[in-house]
């Protein structure tokens, strides 16, 4: 039987530990920023040299996730 039980985060209490893991966590979070804005790059380029569609740019964003980040307004109901 499979249940499903709620997971409580492990609370770090000692304030080396806690500080290792947020400047882990913060080079993660770096390293995606640095990755998301190479993708931009290359898909400005190749919509610029109509080497992709605007279709296919959408669709690029959609499969990173990011396309209510280029298009709030779109992703909101209409009023």
């Amino acid at each position: 039987m499979n249940q499903h039980t709620a997971i409580t985060p492990l609370k770090v209490t000692d304030p080396k530990i806690r500080k290792l893991l947020q400047i882990a966590g913060l080079r993660f979070v770096y390293s995606r920023a640095r990755w998301l804005a190479s993708e931009a790059e290359t898909l400005g380029k190749a919509i610029q040299s109509n080497g992709l569609t605007c279709d296919e740019v959408d669709e690029r964003l959609t499969e990173m996730g990011i396309l209510d980040l280029v298009y709030p307004e779109l992703m909101s109901e209409a009023v």
